[in-house]
């Protein structure tokens, strides 16, 4: 349920938020504490503040409440230091960066890596750890994240 909903949003979102020139990230449809959440994570260049969530807010919420969507809260918000990335642009926008990649159990390496992620392609994403670099299928990869201390 909660992915038919993100899948049903998220490109008319992205559409409407890229009209103002901000980024959606990702969109997040959940119960959290009993209650229903729908959060959307956005970004620009110059950085989010309250005055860029609440232009994406009022942006997307008439489309949403016209949805159906039943959710309890409704947050716009900075993807922060920890940030997913999940898009290819986000894996360009980054490489250098430190990131913690989580892998599924299928993968035959670590589950947690944490290094400098140096480049990937449509099968894999390579990140150096301690000057080795390590190749891991995107199809094991549970999440990446950039790491706080990057």
């Amino acid at each position: 349920m909660a992915g038919s909903v993100v899948q049903k949003i998220m490109e008319p979102v992205d559409l409407k938020l890229g009209e103002l020139g901000i980024e959606l990230v990702d969109i997040e449809y959940h119960r959290e504490n009993g209650e229903q959440i729908l959060r959307i994570y956005v970004d620009k260049e110059s950085g989010v503040n309250l005055d860029l969530c609440t232009l994406a807010s009022r942006a997307v919420k008439e489309f949403i409440d016209s949805q159906d969507i039943t959710y309890d809260h409704f947050e716009v918000s900075s993807p922060g230091l920890n940030r997913v990335l999940k898009k290819d642009k986000d894996l360009a926008r980054f490489t250098g960066y430190k990131v913690k990649i989580m892998a599924l159990k299928e993968f035959a390496g670590p589950r947690k890596n944490i290094g400098i992620l140096e480049g990937f392609s449509d099968d894999y994403i390579t990140i150096k750890i301690e000057n080795e670099s390590r190749v891991i299928p995107r199809n094991v990869i549970s999440v990446i994240r950039l790491h706080p201390d990057f």
